[in-house]
């Protein structure tokens, strides 16, 4: 099967890859209860919980406010965000938004339905919130007074108020950086919850309207004042990493680099906004070294688009493999690397020295994914099976360290772990059964469904759970002898029935 390893990688997402395996040209003018989409709130008794729950509608702005929680609790859910979760996107502003969280209490009393209250802005607020009470450690939370029943429906819950105080600002039409903000928030907690989908959607708007804001043209000669300016592009670099890291999924990209003027945000203190040495670790450093990755995307997708044989293709594929080593070991920041830790260094810099790993391991697999399945039988391609092989294993190395350690839930982490035993697994039904390599291969697989039993408040752990299982289950004498798109069709009622189950 071509692309084997991103369909059952989206798989685990609660997406569909192949439209072999999802009808999408023809669908049915009916659609039954829990075949809607692939995330969690269309699944299964959703219609008969909100007729059942007298706070069902949280449309109702009297509904949104029984959800905000103490100014003690939001205040400490921001501060976390601030200074463990915003280094990895900087999607706001953070002296901005205290001011305004500060005035939202001042000023309107912390009600959402004042006059003047913009719910544009409510919505990064509840964004940034779900952040960090899903990514933030059960320990830590448990300090703030969230425990684990109440946690799963606030998680849920803030998520769908960030959409609803959107379309309740009818954000498509009444154009605003918040909006783009709330909305690039949003990833940091939506694929964990299980709205891949939706997020994919919101994220396509979002680029809209920051395309129509002017936050792709923001160049050294803009008239904006720095802090506005700043803001930005901080939005503008998280909005194009997040589109160009999809394009192994989608096919295509939203954002063109060529017509994408607008300059990397300053790597500079919140403070003062001036500019530092790329070595000096920042609030932007790190969204803007993996911009430099993502950036890779875009290019390989149009070299490979107009080669004509896969002899050319390869080509490319080989050129930005060796592209993407070169930037990720040699011209990452200082502080990137394996260099002693600076006790003046922010507390974040272990997290995203596993993050980059992880991260870069993946954009590996995935420069190599169109020639990856082939590799498994084509010597000609031997150098792709055993760049994945390693990047995989490198991958599942960081994320056994990642859980060693007290810091915030990414939802790379468990992503790329399971795209990572995904392939492992794919190349063990490639092998002897007796080759010792397999066996190898199959524990480190195990290791990780190990690890995802601890996350079942995980959507992603959840299918990641099922889809290596039903993987590690497969008999290969079995699988020689039968088509490979069994698995696929398998896996894919086997995650739709356990996402019933668990979150109906």
């Amino acid at each position: 099967m071509k692309d084997a390893a991103s369909i059952l990688e989206f798989l685990a997402w609660g997406r569909h890859k192949d439209p072999e395996y999802h009808s999408t040209v023809s669908p049915e003018a009916t659609l039954a209860v829990g075949t809607a989409s692939g995330d969690v709130w269309d699944k299964g008794s959703h219609a008969i919980e909100s007729a059942t729950d007298p706070f069902g509608d949280c449309s109702q702005l009297s509904v949104i406010q029984l959800l905000l929680p103490s100014p003690q609790q939001v205040w400490q859910l921001v501060q976390y965000h601030e200074e463990c979760l915003l280094w990895y996107h900087g999607s706001f502003f953070a002296p901005s938004f205290r001011d305004q969280l500060e005035a939202f209490y001042a000023d309107y009393g912390g009600m959402i339905d004042r006059p003047g209250v913009n719910l544009q802005w409510v919505a990064l607020l509840f964004s940034i919130m779900t952040g960090s009470l899903v990514c933030c450690p059960s320990a830590t939370l448990q300090s703030w007074g969230f425990r684990d029943p109440e946690w799963r429906t606030l998680s849920k819950r803030w998520f769908g108020v960030v959409l609803t105080c959107l379309n309740r600002a009818d954000y498509t039409a009444n154009l605003s950086i918040l909006s783009c903000q709330a909305i690039a928030t949003s990833t940091i907690s939506a694929h964990l919850l299980g709205f891949s989908s939706s997020q994919s959607i919101q994220l396509a708007a979002a680029v809209r309207i920051a395309q129509s804001l002017g936050l792709h043209r923001l160049g050294s000669e803009t008239t904006r004042n720095t802090i506005d300016r700043e803001i930005g592009r901080r939005v503008w670099c998280q909005l194009c990493s997040q589109d160009w890291f999809g394009i192994p999924f989608s096919e295509s990209y939203l954002i063109n680099p060529l017509y994408s003027t607008s300059e990397p945000p300053l790597n500079c203190h919140d403070q003062d906004l001036l500019p530092l040495p790329v070595d000096t670790p920042t609030i932007t450093s790190y969204c803007r070294f993996l911009r430099e990755v993502a950036s890779i995307i875009p290019q390989l997708q149009d070299d490979l688009m107009v080669r004509n044989t896969p002899y050319t293709r390869y080509e490319q594929v080989l050129a930005w493999d060796a592209r993407l080593r070169t930037l990720v070991t040699t011209e990452r920041p200082m502080f990137l690397s394996h260099v002693p830790i600076d006790p003046q260094w922010p507390c974040w810099i272990p997290w995203a020295r596993r993050a980059l790993a992880i991260s870069s391991g993946h954009k590996i697999i995935m420069i190599h994914r169109s020639f990856l399945s082939d590799s498994f039988t084509n010597p000609a391609f031997a150098f792709t099976r055993r760049t994945c092989l390693a990047a995989s294993k490198t991958i599942i190395k960081e994320y056994k360290c990642v859980v060693e350690e007290d810091g915030p839930t990414l939802w790379i982490h468990q992503a790329f772990s399971v795209a990572a035993s995904v392939i492992l697994l794919l190349d063990v039904l490639h092998r002897d059964p007796n080759d010792r390599e397999s066996a190898q291969q199959k524990q480190l697989a195990e290791s990780v469904v190990e690890i995802l039993h601890y996350h079942q408040n995980s959507m992603i752990a959840v299918r990641g759970i099922k889809l290596l299982e039903r993987q590690l289950a497969i008999d290969l004498n079995f699988m020689a002898t039968n088509p490979g798109y069994i698995l696929f069709a398998e896996v894919n009622r086997s995650l739709e029935k356990t996402a019933r189950r668990k979150f109906d």
